[in-house]
């Protein structure tokens, strides 16, 4: 990890560029639980969507489509068993629940849509609705 900063003497704030990248090192101490990490390529048929959700199990994540708009929730419960006589010193382990929605240009077509869930990773095929380009309006 590198904290040499670039000077460039044309910069309209010569002092803005020290701290670029100051809190970089602790990204993710604030935050309360773990992302959902996505991956989205195109191309003229379909979109495809991954997303990283590890430590899930798939009957505890929800996909929700609405139009063009794609809603990926999951959530986990906290599943801690203790004996009697023993306490929990430290528990690091995530539960609650995360979300993300995405919005696509063109809308989706719900009826073809394939989900997979395998090693941590959900993998949504989103094949485009037909006919849901841009029209053109002749004005008379």
């Amino acid at each position: 990890m590198s904290r040499l900063t670039r000077y460039s003497p044309f910069s309209a704030e010569p002092f803005a560029d020290a701290f670029e990248g100051f809190l970089r090192p602790i990204r993710g101490l604030a935050e309360d639980g773990p992302r959902m990490d996505l991956d989205i390529t195109e191309n003229d048929k379909e979109y495809v969507l991954q997303a990283e959700i590890p430590g899930m199990n798939k009957e505890d994540i929800q996909v929700d489509i609405d139009g063009g708009e794609v809603r990926i929730s999951a959530k986990k419960s906290s599943e801690k068993e203790v004996k009697d006589g023993d306490r929990v010193v430290r528990s690091e382990r995530y539960w609650g629940q995360m979300q993300r929605a995405v919005s696509f240009a063109t809308s989706i077509d719900e009826d073809h849509v394939t989900a997979v869930y395998d090693k941590g990773v959900l993998k949504l095929t989103l094949p485009k609705k037909a006919g849901d380009g841009t029209r053109r309006i002749e004005i008379s």
